[in-house]
């Protein structure tokens, strides 16, 4: 494979949005990003082996969640995604059959959100697979929802099932931007945040840069049927992967207790998508109340890049 004749190929393919003046082909892309607009960036890097296992999923997969776990980012923001730069690192020898089915997997989201893929860059090595995604996107009008704006008293709200999510959503996952932009639209949300980590490390975020803390009720917790299948691989609790799993891409939603009421008696969203798991506290941390009454501190435990 050529490198030069791929990104002609991807070139030809790509469809184009109206607010990019010049895509791939360039040194730079050239969008047009009115005075009065905000423009969110994001990024998000993938590596074989650590975020997918090339021997247990196809490269479509591979592609398709790379640029899905972008989209999220944006929709946790509660804004519209409209661009994107992709650089990937093949390993030698790579076919263009290979690659090819990488950018099919890449397209079969972008097009579907209306994404364009502007440029990037393509290079190989003597390294796994790796593939890195720099999105843009735009305010649609709307203020961005920062993870700083959960107030005491505030309700928790989740959106889909949570846990489990090696057994395939990780790969399979669909973005909430849909539902973050109609979110933001017409409710007045005080923070969000997306579950890339596990829902109590991402939770944990929002707490920290809010300054509050935060209870959990045991019943109310979304458990995926995934996760009750993780549990019997693991030995762990299906709770413990509802709370703890990383890479459900769901949603979490700080909002006030009136404005819950109305989210939850809204016909935008189809029934039983959203939940109240718990509520904004003083203080700080984490705590459960179980359904035996007792009420205990947890830890906010998922993924950690680093971390020994």
């Amino acid at each position: 494979m050529g490198e030069f004749s791929f990104i002609e190929w991807i070139k030809k393919h790509q469809k184009r949005r109206k607010d990019v003046i010049l895509g791939i082909g360039d040194d730079c892309a050239v969008i047009d990003v009115s005075s009065d607009k905000l423009c969110l960036i994001t990024t998000d890097m993938l590596v074989d082996g650590t975020h997918f296992d090339l021997k247990k999923c196809t490269v479509r997969d591979i592609g398709r969640k790379a640029i899905a776990s972008n989209i999220s980012d944006i929709a946790a923001m509660g804004c519209q995604a409209t661009v994107a730069v992709i650089s990937i690192c093949f390993p030698l020898h790579t076919t263009e059959k290979f690659a090819r089915e990488l950018y099919r997997g890449i397209w079969d989201v972008a097009d579907k959100y209306s994404i364009e893929i502007v440029g990037g860059d393509i290079i190989s090595g003597r390294s796994p697979l790796c593939i890195n995604v720099a999105m843009l996107g735009r305010d649609e009008g709307l203020n961005p929802v920062r993870r700083s704006g959960a107030k005491v008293g505030d309700a928790i709200l989740v959106t889909g099932e949570l846990g489990g999510s090696l057994l395939g959503k990780h790969l399979h996952f669909e973005p909430r931007m849909k539902e973050g932009l109609l979110l933001n639209r017409n409710f007045a949300v005080h923070a969000m945040i997306d579950i890339s980590d596990g829902l109590t490390a991402d939770l944990n975020h929002i707490l920290e840069e809010s300054h509050v803390g935060a209870i959990l009720y045991e019943d109310k917790i979304p458990v995926s049927l995934a996760a009750i299948e993780m549990s019997k691989i693991t030995g762990n609790t299906p709770l413990y992967h509802a709370l703890s799993d990383g890479e459900d891409y769901e949603l979490v939603i700080i909002l006030s207790k009136g404005q819950t009421k109305k989210v939850l008696e809204s016909d935008l969203f189809p029934k039983n998508m959203i939940r109240c798991i718990g509520e904004i506290t003083k203080g700080r941390g984490i705590r459960m109340k179980y359904v035996s009454g007792d009420v205990c501190r947890i830890k906010p435990w998922g993924y950690e890049h680093l971390k020994t």
